[in-house]
C-alpha cells in the first residue's frame, strides 16, 4: 500500500538558490563553431589549462583584446580592384618599355609617360603614403 502524499506534503515551490541571474544583455546565447588544426587544438587546450578557462574563454579574451581592423584589411572596392588591374597593365607596360631600352631604342618619353600614370593612380589607391 502506498501512502497518499498528497495532502501531507508542502506545495512545489520553485527553488531559489543560486546565483541571481545577470542582465539579458550579458547573457550569451550564440554559439559559433570553429574549425581547428590537431596542433591549434592541443595548444587552445594547453593555454585554457594554464590560465585555469574555458576553451571559449581563451578565445573570446584573445579575440576582445585585438583591433580586428588591424589584422584583417577592408575588402576592396570595385573601383580599387580597376585600379589595381590598371596598375599592373603598366607595370607591364614599363617592362616592355625597359627590354626596348635594353636593345637600344629610344624609350624616354614613353617612360616618363607610363611613371606619371603610375603615379597618379598610386596616388588615387593611397593618397597618404606620399
Amino acid at each position: 500500500m502506498t501512502p497518499d502524499n498528497s495532502q501531507s506534503s508542502p506545495p512545489n515551490r520553485p527553488r531559489r538558490g543560486g546565483r541571481k541571474p545577470g542582465p539579458a544583455e550579458q547573457k550569451q546565447r550564440h554559439v559559433v563553431s570553429v574549425r581547428l588544426t590537431d596542433a591549434e587544438h592541443a595548444r587552445l587546450n594547453q593555454e585554457a589549462e594554464q590560465f585555469n578557462r574555458s576553451q571559449g574563454e581563451v578565445l573570446r579574451a584573445v579575440w576582445l583584446s585585438q583591433d580586428t581592423a588591424t589584422k584583417f584589411p577592408a575588402p576592396r572596392t570595385p573601383e580599387q580592384a580597376r585600379e589595381l588591374a590598371q596598375l599592373a597593365g603598366m607595370a607591364a607596360n614599363l617592362n616592355q618599355l625597359t627590354k626596348q631600352g635594353h636593345q637600344g631604342q629610344d624609350i624616354r618619353s614613353a617612360v616618363v609617360t607610363v611613371l606619371r600614370q603610375m603615379h597618379a593612380l598610386l596616388n588615387s589607391l593611397a593618397p597618404d603614403a606620399t
